[in-house]
């Protein structure tokens, strides 16, 4: 038999049943049940979800074995009569003070603690029941109203306390920007007066090398006669090194033509190669000394040029060196 069957109008009587546990469910499925009779039974304890049978108006748990109610026993805000009469109850959920519309409730014969239990009276009759569901519930709030200026007070010393330990995060955090913006100028005054006394050097280098130069610039103007007059020298040498080839040209020509023409001996070959050699080597003695002449000329202005490039060079690399260690 479902327990449908046995509900009779909005009543749904389980008493004397035996029961050991709620059968919630079945329950659930009967909603039109606002009255239940669950007394006189074996019941040790009520499930969450009992708490979810909110159509219930009248709950009877008189003379079973509950010791405790559960937390979310509130959720039964439509609940008017409650009897919890002849059980092991030794205090109520805070969420009792949810129960707005309790009108009657009797805990009698239960182990109450000493201040509910002066809050709930005897109940000996009608009147001291409802007085009993009225101040209970009023005292539920209260409990309610202390925990939660409780846990308001435990909040706001966590704020403070989170507050107090940002606070110090902070000025942790603005120390070590404080710490690196110092050292950051000091690297920066570091590299600006190695730089100001590369500078100096520099120029101090470039001062020794303009008096250095000076003497050079009274040669100036005796190395540009000399400069003229080696131009000349070299025009010379041009038109000798042309007229010479062409010479050259016309003694083979003849050459040739007094061979074919047997006008030249044996002899007088070895004699002409002899004169051949001869004007070779003076040739060759010419150009040499020549080129002993300009050489030294040439390896002094060479290095003079070499050694005023690798200055710059020097010196600009550093400047690039000294920028990316202040930038990176």
């Amino acid at each position: 038999m479902s327990l449908r069957d046995k509900v009779e109008g909005n009543e749904l009587d389980l008493s004397l049943n035996v029961l050991t546990e709620i059968p919630v469910n079945e329950l659930a499925a009967a909603p039109k049940a606002t009255h239940l009779d669950i007394s006189c039974n074996q019941i040790r304890s009520i499930p969450n979800d009992f708490a979810t049978l909110t159509h219930l108006v009248k709950i009877d748990l008189s003379k079973n074995k509950l010791s405790e109610l559960p937390a979310n026993f509130g959720n039964l805000v439509n609940l008017q009569h409650l009897d919890l009469y002849g059980n092991q109850i030794t205090t109520l959920p805070v969420s009792f003070y949810k129960l707005k519309n309790l009108r009657w409730l009797d805990l009698k014969n239960n182990p109450l603690e000493p201040k509910l239990k002066n809050v709930a009276g005897d109940c000996l009759n009608e009147k001291e029941c409802k007085e009993c569901a009225k101040k209970v519930v009023a005292y539920m709030q209260t409990i309610e109203s202390e925990l939660e200026r409780e846990r308001e007070k435990k909040l706001k010393i966590a704020r403070e306390k989170e507050a107090i330990e940002r606070a110090k995060i902070e000025r942790e955090l603005e120390e070590q920007r404080r710490l690196k913006k110092l050292e950051k100028e000091r690297r920066k005054a570091e590299i600006r007066a190695k730089r100001e006394a590369q500078e100096l050097q520099h120029n101090a280098a470039g001062s020794h090398h303009q008096r250095s130069s000076d003497p050079q610039d009274n040669k100036e103007t005796g190395s540009q006669q000399f400069q003229a007059h080696e131009t000349n020298g070299i025009n010379c040498t041009k038109v000798f090194t042309y007229s010479f080839f062409v010479v050259c040209l016309i003694f083979l020509g003849c050459f040739i033509w007094a061979i074919h023409t047997e006008y030249i001996s044996v002899d007088d070959l070895k004699s002409v190669r002899n004169q051949v050699v001869m004007k070779i080597q003076r040739y060759i003695s010419e150009m040499v000394n020549l080129m002993l002449f300009y050489w030294p000329k040439m390896k002094e202005n060479f290095l003079k040029i070499v050694h005023r490039y690798m200055t710059d060079v020097t010196y600009y690399a550093s400047q690039i060196e000294q920028i990316l260690a202040l930038y990176f």
